[in-house]
């Protein structure tokens, strides 16, 4: 079976980084910021679930997806373990999360539900020893990485994006070049949308992006964030990110950083900012590696 991620590892890395792309997103463009973190001496593990996943909240499919990279990033952890004499840089090692879009931040959702129900669980049913041992293994993963990734950050490019209808239309129109087809398909995702929202209220829930966003604002599974955004994003509006940073900032989080890019489209600051956007993810590791010192 061929897998959804690419993995690149150091002998000694000063990082095991998870980069979760944006819908739509190629290997080919995963990569580049794989590569931001290869020349900053990381390891790395880069995938994007996919679109049908993504827009159909297929929370089945997405958990599959996330549990297979959180299983790579624990292989290296691992082997970096394995690696190191004496075992004290293997123990600090730190997990990094880069979030594109909502297509990344949708994962990474997934992944703090999967680390709290494993943080959680008690008194299991009885199973088979073989599957005992599969889900002693994935247990030890899920702890792993979370023990990890409190030592690391979260970095979000283009992300978190709150579901406005101005939003949700671009993000589809995007996908769809051809406008015949398009704007109609954008149109009639944002119905849908709505129609979910409404189901929503009549049965007295939370709506999908009301529960999206307040587990953004309280997560405690990393308390450092790094965000990167624009106020010319078509797709994710910058004040609400803005309003997000600050919400961590008063609440839970022990680190929050901004990084706002002028003149630079949805997850075009890399290609667009280059040398500010390395330059950022740079001094945020620092600013992790002195957190952790």
């Amino acid at each position: 079976m061929t897998s959804s991620f690419v993995t690149q590892a150091f002998q000694r890395p000063r990082a095991v980084v998870l980069v979760l792309g944006f819908a739509g997103a190629k290997p080919k463009h995963v990569a580049k910021y794989a590569n931001v973190y290869h020349s900053l001496n990381c390891s790395t593990v880069a995938g994007t679930a996919t679109n049908r996943d993504i827009f159909t909240g297929n929370t089945v499919n997405q958990d599959a997806f996330a549990l297979e990279g959180l299983k790579l990033v624990t292989k290296l952890l691992k082997e970096v373990a394995e690696a190191d004499d004496d075992n004290n840089q293997a123990n600090k090692t730190p997990v990094v999360m880069h979030i594109l879009s909502n297509g990344g931040t949708f994962i990474t959702n997934r992944i703090g539900i999967m680390l709290e129900a494993n943080d959680n669980s008690v008194n299991k049913k009885e199973e088979t020893t073989e599957e005992q041992d599969n889900d002693t293994e994935t247990s030890q993963d899920l702890r792993l990485f979370g023990d990890r990734l409190k030592l690391g950050c979260q970095i979000f490019d283009s992300a978190p994006g709150f579901f406005t209808t101005s939003g949700t239309f671009n993000v589809i129109r995007s996908l769809v070049p051809n406008k015949i087809i398009g704007y109609p398909a954008a149109a009639m995702y944002v119905v849908f949308t709505h129609v979910l929202n409404l189901s929503s209220y009549l049965m007295g829930q939370p709506t999908h992006n009301e529960e999206f966003w307040s587990r953004l604002q309280t997560d405690t599974n990393c308390l450092r964030q790094a965000y990167m955004y624009s106020n010319d994003d078509e797709i994710v509006e910058g004040k609400y990110i803005e309003e997000l940073a600050n919400d961590r900032k008063a609440g839970v989080g022990e680190y929050v950083a901004l990084k706002h890019f002028e003149n630079s489209a949805h997850v075009q600051h890399l290609r667009k900012h280059e040398e500010e956007y390395v330059s950022f993810v740079k001094t945020t590791l620092e600013e992790v590696e002195k957190l952790n010192r």
